[in-house]
C-alpha cells in the first residue's frame, strides 16, 4: 500500500488517546499524542512524540505534516532516526510516501566508535545513503582519524558500511586515497597506528611507524615503515590475526613483525666486539593455535645482528633482550600428553640449547588397581646441539670443542603412595628410576654411554592453621588466618659421578635465587644430575584476610628452604646448601613487595637477591624500586656473569585528565654508572590519541650510549 493511504487510514482510525495506530496490511506503525485533518490544505498534522516505524527505520520527531495530494510528509526541526544499529540526527526531513524514503540535510550520527557526518541522507527500510560524508573514529574531533568520502552507504540487512571514493585523513591531513571498500560498521577504528619520532646521536633524526588495517574481522595486515637520517628507510610487512570457528576446539592467534634496512650509517661494533654489516633486519613472530585438541605454539625471533632491535625497535628490545625461538606441538590424550618441540638458533650471536627435535610422552599419574599407589612414566628422545656463541664459550663447561652434540633417549618410571593423616599431614613415599642413553659422549670419538639413576625418598607436609579477629580499617583487614606448612623432602639417588664428565652438558643447571629441584623425575637439568643424598626442610607461611568481594585474599607469604646433603658437584660439595628465602607482601591494593634471597650459610654472604616494591594510588601516581644482585663465581661455570648489581627506580604522576609525568633511572653499582635516565610527559589528545614526549640518556649501552629526545603517539580505543 502507498504511504499516503497508510496515513489516511491512521487519520480515520484515531483512538481517543491517540497513542498508537497500526496500518492495515503493513508493518508500519505511527505513534503520536495529537492528530488532526485540515480541510483547508488537505493535510494531516501530527504533534507530540511522533514516531513512524517502517521495518528497521524508526523516525522520531515532535511535528510532522502529511500532504494527502503529494503523498509526502515534512518534519521541520530536529529529526531522530534509529536505523537498525545506527542512530542519526538531522534537520528538516522529508518523507516520500510513493518511494517510502526519508531524506534530510545536515546529518550527524553513527554507532559504536564510528561517528558519521554528511550533507544529505536518503534512507529506506533496509539501507541509507549519505552524500559528501565523513566517518570519524572515537569522536568527531579535529585530531581524530577519519574517512572523507563522496558516498557512504549502510546496508542494514548485512550490517555493512560501503565507502566510495574515500580519502583517509589523520587530524584533517590527507594521508591515503582508498578505492571503494566495505567494512562491518566500524566497531573499532579501521586502523591501529603507533608512531615514534625523535633524534639521537646514532641514527640522527628518525620517524618510526607501525600501522595495521582493521577492516576485517580475523586478520589485521600491517606494515612497519621507518625513516632514519643516517641509516635510511626500514620497512616490512606485519600482521596480527585471530581465527575461531563455531567450535571452541579450533582457534588461532598470532602476531608478526618483519623489517629490512640497507643501513648506510657508520656504526660502532656490537656489544660483543663484532662489526655490524649494512644489510640488517628482523623477524618477530608469535603464534598459538588449537586444532581439535592439538595445541601448537611457535615463537620465532630472527635478528641480523645483536643490536638491530636495540637500534630500530627499542620498545621490543626492552622487553625481550634474549629471545627464544621454538615450535611446539602438544596432543593431550585422556591420560597422557604427546609433545614435539623444536628449539633452534636463528641468531649466531646467541647461546641456544637446540632441540632438533625433542619428542616426549608423559603419562599422567595413574592409580594401580585402587591400591593407593600411583605410577608415573615419561619418555623422550632428543637430538641436541649447542655451539659457541658471543654470549659465552663452551670451554666454560666440559668441552674443548666449539660444538656440543648429543642424541639422548631418556626414560623415567616411578611410584608414589600418598597417605593422609587427617587434615594434619600428608606423607608421600617416592620410588623411581631414570635411564638415560647418550649416543654421543665427550670426547666425540668415545663410545655411547647409558646412565642409570634411581631415587628413594619421601615428601612430607604438615598443615596447621590459626585465626584471629584482628581488624584494621587502613589496611582493610577483616580477620586474620595463618596457614603454616612445614615441608620435608628426602631423596637418596646413588650413581656413578665419575662418569658424569662423559656426558655432553647441554641441559645444565640454572643459577637462580630459588632452590633447585631435587626430585629425579622433575629435574630438567638432565645432563647435570649428580649423586644426591639430600634432606630439604622448608617452612611455608601464608597470611590471609576476608575479601569484601569474594572469599579471601593473601596479605603475605614467607617461605624458607634449607638443604642438608651429601652430594658430588664439580664446584660445590659442601654439606649445607645455600639458604633460600621467598617473601611476598601485598597487604593492600596500593602496595606490592617481593624478595627472593639466596645466602651462603657458611659465610652468611648474600649470593643472589632479587627484590622489588611498587606503590600505587589508583591511576593518580605510582612508584617502584627494584634490585638485581648476584655474587657467586660458580655462575661462570654455567655460562653466567659471576657478579651483577643493578638498581632501578621509577614512577609516574597524573596531573589531570589530560597530562601525566613519568621518570625512570637505572644504576650499575659495579661500574658506579647511571646507565639510563628517562623523563617524559604523557598527554591525552581528545579521545583518540595518547602522546608521549620524552628525553632519554644511556651510558655504557653499546651503540646506543647517547642522549635522545622523542615523541610517540598511539591511537587509543575503548
Amino acid at each position: 500500500m502507498l504511504a499516503g493511504t497508510l496515513f489516511l487510514q491512521a487519520a480515520e482510525e484515531v483512538s481517543e488517546d491517540g497513542m498508537l495506530q497500526k496500518f492495515a496490511n503493513s508493518g508500519t506503525t505511527i505513534e503520536f499524542d495529537n492528530a488532526r485533518i485540515s480541510a483547508d490544505d488537505n493535510r494531516q498534522h501530527f504533534r507530540g512524540n511522533v514516531v513512524i516505524s517502517i521495518g528497521d527505520l524508526d523516525v522520531r520527531t515532535e511535528e510532522a505534516t502529511y500532504d494527502l495530494a503529494a503523498r509526502s510528509a515534512t518534519m521541520p526541526g530536529t529529526v531522530e532516526v534509529n536505523f537498525s544499529v545506527m542512530r542519526f540526527v538531522m534537520a528538516d526531513a522529508a518523507f516520500d510516501g510513493t518511494t517510502q524514503t526519508l531524506s534530510a540535510n545536515n546529518v550527524r550520527g553513527g554507532a559504536d566508535l564510528a561517528f558519521i557526518a554528511g550533507d544529505t541522507i536518503t534512507a529506506s527500510e533496509k539501507n541509507c545513503s549519505i552524500r559528501n560524508g565523513a566517518v570519524y573514529f572515537c569522536e568527531p574531533h579535529w585530531s581524530s582519524i577519519a574517512f572523507h568520502a563522496d558516498a557512504l552507504e549502510y546496508d542494514a540487512g548485512e550490517d555493512y558500511l560501503h565507502v566510495k571514493n574515500a580519502v583517509f585523513r589523520i587530524a584533517g591531513v590527507p594521508v591515503l586515497a582508498f578505492p571503494p571498500f566495505s567494512a562491518p560498521r566500524f566497531e573499532r577504528p579501521p586502523v591501529r597506528i603507533w608512531a615514534n619520532t625523535g633524534s639521537s646521536s646514532a641514527p640522527g633524526i628518525y620517524f618510526r611507524t607501525m600501522t595495521h588495517l582493521t577492516l576485517w574481522e580475523n586478520i589485521e595486515p600491517g606494515m612497519l615503515f621507518d625513516f632514519y637520517e643516517r641509516s635510511g628507510v626500514l620497512a616490512g610487512p606485519a600482521a596480527t590475526y585471530k581465527f575461531q570457528d563455531n567450535s571452541e576446539m579450533r582457534w588461532a592467534i598470532g602476531d608478526l613483525k618483519t623489517a629490512y634496512i640497507n643501513d648506510t650509517a657508520s656504526r660502532d661494533d656490537d656489544i660483543y666486539g663484532n662489526a655490524i654489516g649494512g644489510k640488517r633486519g628482523f623477524v618477530d613472530w608469535t603464534h598459538k593455535q588449537e586444532i581439535d585438541g592439538l595445541e601448537i605454539s611457535a615463537s620465532v625471533h630472527y635478528w641480523s645482528d645483536s643490536e638491530v632491535m636495540r637500534n630500530f625497535r627499542p620498545e621490543i628490545y626492552d622487553t625481550n633482550q634474549n629471545p627464544d625461538s621454538y615450535v611446539e606441538f602438544v596432543f593431550p590424550g585422556e591420560a597422557y600428553y604427546v609433545s614435539a618441540l623444536t628449539r633452534f638458533r636463528p641468531n649466531e650471536f646467541q647461546n641456544v640449547q637446540q632441540r632438533l627435535p625433542e619428542i616426549r610422552f608423559d603419562l599422567q599419574p595413574r592409580e594401580i588397581f585402587e591400591t593407593g599407589i600411583f605410577q608415573h612414566f615419561n619418555a623422550s628422545y632428543a637430538s641436541l646441539r649447542e655451539k659457541n656463541s658471543d654470549q659465552y664459550a663452551l670451554s666454560q663447561i666440559n668441552s674443548d670443542d666449539d660444538t656440543l652434540k648429543s642424541s639422548r633417549a631418556d626414560f623415567y618410571y616411578g611410584l608414589t603412595a600418598p597417605v593422609k593423616f587427617g587434615d594434619i599431614a600428608t606423607l608421600t613415599p617416592v620410588l623411581g628410576a631414570r635411564v638415560t642413553y647418550y649416543g654421543e659422549t665427550v670426547p666425540e670419538e668415545a663410545e655411547s654411554y647409558t646412565r642409570v639413576l634411581g631415587q628413594l625418598g619421601f615428601d612430607l607436609q604438615f598443615l596447621a592453621t590459626g585465626t584471629s579477629d584482628f581488624q584494621n580499617e587502613t589496611w582493610k583487614i577483616d580477620g586474620l588466618r595463618h596457614i603454616f606448612r612445614p615441608v620435608f623432602q628426602y631423596r637418596y639417588m646413588p650413581g656413578t659421578h665419575e662418569q658424569s664428565a662423559r656426558v655432553p652438558a647441554i641441559d645444565r643447571e640454572t643459577y637462580l635465587a630459588a632452590p633447585a629441584i631435587i626430585d629425579l623425575a622433575e629435574n630438567r637439568a638432565v645432563d647435570q644430575i649428580y649423586d644426591e643424598h639430600a634432606f630439604r626442610f622448608g617452612l611455608e607461611n601464608v597470611f590471609q584476610t576476608r575479601d569484601k568481594a569474594y572469599g579471601s585474599r593473601n596479605l603475605a607469604e614467607l617461605n624458607i628452604y634449607q638443604d642438608l646433603r651429601k652430594t658430588y658437584r664439580p664446584y660445590d660439595n659442601r654439606t649445607l646448601s645455600h639458604n633460600f628465602v621467598e617473601l611476598d607482601f601485598m597487604p593492600a591494593d596500593w602496595v606490592n613487595f617481593f624478595a627472593r634471597h639466596r645466602m651462603d650459610v657458611y659465610s652468611f654472604e648474600t649470593r643472589a637477591l632479587t627484590t622489588g616494591v611498587r606503590f600505587t594510588d589508583g591511576d593518580l601516581w605510582a612508584l617502584y624500586f627494584a634490585l638485581s644482585y648476584v655474587s657467586d663465581e660458580n655462575r661462570a661455570h654455567y655460562g653466567y656473569e659471576p657478579e651483577v648489581r643493578q638498581y632501578s627506580i621509577g614512577g609516574s604522576y597524573r596531573i589531570n585528565s589530560y597530562y601525566s609525568i613519568f621518570a625512570a633511572w637505572r644504576f650499575n653499582d659495579l661500574t658506579n654508572t647511571l646507565t639510563e635516565q628517562y623523563y617524559g610527559l604523557r598527554q591525552r589528545l581528545g579521545n583518540s590519541w595518547s602522546i608521549q614526549y620524552y628525553v632519554r640518556h644511556r651510558q655504557d649501552a653499546g651503540d646506543d650510549s647517547d642522549f635522545s629526545v622523542g615523541l610517540s603517539f598511539n591511537l587509543v580505543t575503548f
